[in-house]
């Protein structure tokens, strides 16, 4: 490779746990950085100081032998030519480079994706059972834990008081299951028990770039308990309204980015509780699988995300769908985390126990907006920071609140909440201190 060039990682500063006593400049400083691909194409690395400075003169610009020279003279270190070409063949093979080689193969897993019935599931064995006698057995302890704490708590709330007596929407987590489990049991009970809706459309969040601000898919989704069935019938319905409500604007391909859907795990673990819903109860359940880019080109605006003609147009479609379905019991699901702090996420200080108390109080300011169903101030609050929290879910959030307040789904002559706050937590990730929070609100 003549002129390498990374692909668009980021690169950023990760700086340990510092001891108390640390008062030194020295001390502070990072000694090594997070490479990460927002792409989620390649893995995630730490790499010290002098890798971090190399990695940053692959910019495409300077030979191979303009590299080695800079990094010479920057850091004093030895690089011969031979140890660069080793560097790149382990970087090509990690889906570093912006190559030749890294487009083909891209290519050809878009291909592969397409020609798919339906998207696999990738992260059983990791993020939950992959067997599927293992997954059944997890989820279904999975779904005693609120009985479990209810009965710990003798003053707290148990199951039967806490949910809703006809549960039409929930905003629930996408954290990996083990640390998720409480509140992951506490939604789905909820939705087992008291929940009438054979169809669920979910909001999800994108962790990887989209070219559009919305990704359906008409796939169906593996699990490891089976195949939970997309309702394309419903999926054409709403793709109908929003060409329809969106005609004589900039073109918008909803489908344009489903190739997303197959490493996304968002929408994947809701897939995994619904499946087992249909199982247990023989059910016919099926999704409307709905991923959201990221709203932050809209934060630090005076509009909110809804003003934007296609997310509207898409809001709008799917509120027509909803008020359409009759007696069809369709619910919504906003599959979204809270706050993400902490070295993993672009900000390098580890989280204390002070900085998890602030994550706290500034979780509980959105969540009040959530469970009064205000989308504005919700959208403000989220916002008024600059995202500084680094919020993931406030799209599909904000999403599920403009329909609640748009639709049919809720009653609306109430001024008290509509939502019920059953589990809000934080995990908090050794060594890197950085912190996870989420919650699960019924309606």
């Amino acid at each position: 490779m003549e002129r390498p060039s990374l692909r668009n990682l980021v690169l950023s500063p990760y700086s340990p746990l510092l001891p108390e006593d640390a008062e030194n400049d020295a001390e502070k400083q990072p000694n090594s950085f997070v490479l990460e691909d927002p792409e989620g194409f390649a893995p995630t690395i730490v790499v010290p100081v002098p890798l971090a400075i190399l990695i940053s003169l692959m910019d495409g610009k300077r030979t191979c032998a303009e590299i080695v020279s800079a990094f010479t003279e920057t850091t004093g270190e030895n690089l011969t030519l031979s140890d660069l070409e080793e560097i790149l063949k382990h970087f090509e093979s990690l889906h570093f480079l912006d190559s030749p080689t890294f487009a083909a193969w891209l290519k050809e897993e878009m291909d592969t994706f397409q020609s798919l019935d339906t998207r696999p599931a990738v992260n059983g064995g990791q993020a939950y059972e992959k067997d599927a006698a293992a997954l059944d057995a997890q989820i279904a302890a999975t779904l005693e834990i609120p009985v479990t704490l209810a009965r710990a708590d003798g003053e707290g709330k148990t199951p039967e008081d806490a949910f809703p007596k006809n549960l039409v929407a929930a905003v629930v987590p996408h954290i990996d299951l083990g640390r998720g489990a409480a509140s992951y049991g506490w939604a789905y009970r909820a939705i087992l028990e008291r929940c009438s809706a054979d169809t669920f459309v979910i909001f999800g969040t994108s962790h990887n770039p989209m070219k559009e601000t919305f990704a359906l898919s008409t796939k169906h989704f593996e699990t490891p308990l089976g195949v939970l069935e997309t309702d394309r019938a419903l999926v054409a319905k709403i793709v109908s309204h929003f060409q329809e409500k969106y005609a004589g604007k900039e073109p918008v391909d909803l489908f344009a980015d489903e190739f997303v859907h197959r490493d996304e795990h968002s929408i994947e673990f809701q897939t995994i509780f619904l499946k087992y819903m249909e199982n247990h109860t023989g059910r016919k359940i099926r999704i409307v699988p709905i991923l959201t880019n990221t709203f932050v080109p809209f934060i630090g605006g005076d509009a909110d995300p809804a003003d934007d003609p296609a997310v509207r147009a898409l809001l709008d479609s799917v509120a027509a769908v909803l008020d359409e379905s009759g007696s069809r019991k369709i619910a919504i699901l906003a599959s979204a985390e809270f706050s993400q702090v902490g070295p993993m996420f672009g900000t390098p200080t580890p989280v204390d126990e002070k900085e998890a108390d602030r994550i706290r109080e500034d979780d509980t300011l959105l969540l009040f907006s959530i469970l009064h169903r205000d989308p504005a101030g919700f959208w403000d609050t989220a916002s008024r920071k600059n995202n500084a929290n680094n919020l993931c879910g406030t799209a599909p959030i904000y999403c599920l609140l403009e329909l609640l307040a748009k639709t049919h789904l809720l009653s609306h002559d109430s001024d008290k909440p509509a939502g019920e706050l059953v589990s809000y937590e934080q995990t908090i990730d050794d060594p890197t201190r950085s912190c996870v929070s989420f919650a699960t609100v019924l309606f």
